[in-house]
């Protein structure tokens, strides 16, 4: 592997995980972004030397470029780096050099990827394993995102968005969920999309596992099938009976496990925390406590499990650590509380991550439920806009913001997020639906409405995180002045 590697749009956090792991293997390392931030800081620290701003003398000396999916081709390092005959690896291509040579753990999917990967690599990593971590996400309390470890495992993300993950061969895969999402790299068709999921199926090294939850086993069952022999599939999934539809034609037929599974049993949801038994076919292998909140962390918490048993490590050391871990950053992540309310963040993006979320602050914390949302691209708006709508019935309040859209998109004709205020009016009332194209002007606009008791959830992709502090810091002031 080259002794220089240079990255442009180093900040990313899949970039930065990279740059981690190059830099602990003691390569030298260089690159750039936009704009500062603390991930650039802290990649300081670690020993890279940094850039804000891109301009091609950066690329000087290097052995290897490596950009991200948010660089264009006119970038002028790439530019720079073509005509010195640098050779240049998309982010996955450089990713695959790590995960490929090793025992590696790939997790891919809809929704999840960013809490499987961090409780996967919590979990090797506690018991002793020692694995490479690249993670999609930072990890709260101290949990491991990116780390260079000298055991066989490597542990990351595969992005199914763009149909990078096919560049990867692990040793064990976890599949999430199949839904339509990121359509727009699919020509808008969902075949295509579980097309992709199908080879990446098909990558599995021989002796190795797919874990997959029901609901992707159910949509993916005849490329199962022909891989079952090659590897180890281990399903899981809650101890519920469910149908799924992705659309396009595209179904998935109700199946009984009838391969090896896990289960989750008896769950109890207790605020940011839940407990469950868990069932390896139909053996009680123990309970389980997990402190992150809802179901879908339920199904999270089955599928690291699965993986951590496949590794050769009992649960009753599994369950002994996985308490410990606190989950991942902007994954229903605490920011602050004042007068008795309560204050979260969360990236959920997509219909489904918002019922998620939103049901998982409901039965757990059982307050009266004030929901920020920030649509993500105009593009991914409208391809979900109906979806959008009818993601909203736990909320009691949804506040709606304006699109974040970072370039290249642009505004397309009648997708607008007052128009989504109105679908979700439609589907929840009217009088439960705000519509603050401005996000700053959220903070004050709350104050009069917030009271004691609520709990007030940002959602989005983009940097609705911002509103969720401000809230926070007013409801504060409320505490103080009341004093």
């Amino acid at each position: 592997m080259a002794e220089h590697i240079h990255m442009i749009g180093i900040g990313g956090v899949g970039m930065s995980a990279i740059a981690t792991v190059l830099l602990e293997m003691g390569h030298k390392v260089s690159g750039s972004d936009l704009k500062d931030s603390e991930t650039l800081r802290l990649l300081q620290q670690q020993g890279a030397r940094v850039y804000v701003g891109h301009a091609a003398p950066h690329v000087m000396g290097a052995d290897l470029v490596v950009y991200s999916s948010a660089i264009p081709k006119t970038n002028p390092e790439v530019l720079a780096a073509e005509r010195q005959g640098v050779p240049i690896l998309h982010r996955s291509e450089m990713l695959a050099r790590l995960l490929n040579k090793d025992l590696g753990i790939a997790v891919a999917g809809a929704h999840g990827k960013t809490t499987i990967t961090g409780m996967i690599a919590h979990i090797l990593s506690s018991l002793g394993l020692d694995p490479t971590v690249l993670a999609g996400g930072q990890m709260q309390n101290e949990c491991i995102h990116a780390r260079w470890g000298q055991g066989d495992y490597v542990v990351a993300e595969a992005d199914e968005s763009d149909g990078s993950f096919l560049r990867y061969y692990p040793h064990i895969a976890v599949i999430t969920s199949v839904e339509a999402d990121h359509l727009e790299n699919f020509g808008g068709r969902a075949g295509r999309l579980v097309a992709s999921y199908r080879r990446f199926i098909a990558n599995l090294k021989e002796g190795g596992a797919l874990v997959i939850c029901r609901q992707a086993y159910d949509v993916l069952h005849d490329a199962v099938e022909e891989i079952k022999d090659k590897v180890s599939v281990i399903v899981y999934g809650l101890d519920q009976e469910t149908t799924h539809t992705l659309g396009d034609g595209v179904d998935g037929e109700e199946r009984g496990y009838g391969l090896d599974g896990y289960q989750a049993r008896n769950i109890e949801l207790m605020g940011p925390t839940a407990r469950f038994d868990v069932y390896y076919n139909e053996t009680l292998l123990g309970e389980c406590r997990i402190s992150v909140p809802g179901v879908y962390n339920i199904e999270n918490a089955l599928a690291a499990i699965a993986v951590a048993r496949f590794a050769g490590l009992e649960f009753s050391q599994i369950f002994r650590v996985l308490t410990g871990f606190h989950g991942a950053h902007r994954r229903f992540e605490w920011v602050g509380m004042g007068d008795g309310i309560l204050v979260y963040d969360d990236y959920a993006h997509h219909p489904t991550e918002i019922q998620n979320t939103l049901q998982a602050a409901k039965v757990g914390f059982g307050r009266r439920l004030v929901a920020i949302f920030q649509p993500q691209r105009y593009s991914r708006t409208k391809l979900l806009m109906k979806e959008f709508g009818r993601s909203f019935k736990d909320a009691d309040l949804v506040v709606i913001t304006d699109i974040y859209a970072p370039p290249p998109e642009t505004p397309l004709p009648g997708v607008t997020a007052e128009r989504l205020a109105q679908l979700i009016g439609e589907d929840i009332g009217e009088e439960r639906v705000m519509y603050i194209g401005d996000k700053q002007r959220i903070p004050d606009a709350l104050q009069p409405i917030l009271q004691t008791n609520d709990l007030v959830i940002t959602m989005g992709a983009g940097d609705v995180w911002q509103v969720a502090h401000a809230v926070a810091e007013r409801i504060q002031q409320r505490d103080v002045q009341g004093m």
